[in-house]
């Protein structure tokens, strides 16, 4: 287990990361951890190391990550908030995952960032290792495709009356694996970096 991880705090340093919550005092790294195995999810050493040394925060500088070729979010993503355990409920992952986006996101995919526009970006560990965009608006869903999934669920006997949108279409690339174009096998997950160090190595000033 690394002590420290330098390349995050020199990347953070040049695109001015700020604290939300200046005064808070912040978890112990393996406190962050074992909080977050008890909600089910592994926190990789370099996220709970970010969590318990810089805390929830944005930039003052446009933070930039780039995208794979081909998503519908465009080439880059830019990375408004960081989210952290231990933080207030709106920017701690765990009591956003447990509440605002229960059931909505891809299993085994904690919400650690957030763009102007609502898109997240999601950290896995284990054998969903990586760092991953997730488009809040569906935008794989064109040409009537919402429709048709509406219809494939419904002809499976699925009341979809008692799904959201988000919902619905979890359930739907469960059903149809097959049907799933996007290599992360979500239409709207789009993975950018193999880890934490390597996204935060990864951003960018916006030119």
């Amino acid at each position: 287990m690394a002590d420290d991880y330098p390349e995050i705090e020199a990347t953070l340093r040049r695109l001015a990361f700020y604290r939300l919550e200046p005064d808070a005092p912040l978890p112990a790294r393996d406190a962050a951890a074992a909080e977050a195995t008890a909600m089910g999810f592994a926190l990789p050493d370099d996220y709970a190391w970010f969590c318990s040394t810089q805390g929830a925060g944005a930039f003052d500088q446009h933070a930039m990550l780039p995208l794979p070729p081909g998503c519908r979010l465009g080439p880059e993503f830019r990375l408004d908030i960081v989210y952290a355990v231990g933080a207030g409920e709106d920017w701690d992952p765990l009591a956003l995952a447990g509440d605002t986006y229960l059931d909505r996101l891809p299993p085994g995919l904690l919400p650690i960032g957030t763009d102007p526009g609502g898109n997240l970006v999601l950290l896995g560990a284990q054998d969903r290792a990586g760092v991953y965009a997730w488009d809040h608006e569906h935008r794989e869903l064109a040409d009537g495709e919402l429709d048709r999934r509406i219809e494939d669920l419904r002809g499976a006997d699925i009341d979809v009356q008692q799904l959201d949108i988000d919902q619905l279409l979890l359930l739907w690339e469960q059903m149809f694996p097959d049907r799933v174009a996007n290599p992360t096998g979500h239409g709207n997950l789009y993975g950018m970096a193999g880890s934490f160090s390597e996204a935060c190595a990864a951003l960018r000033v916006a030119g």
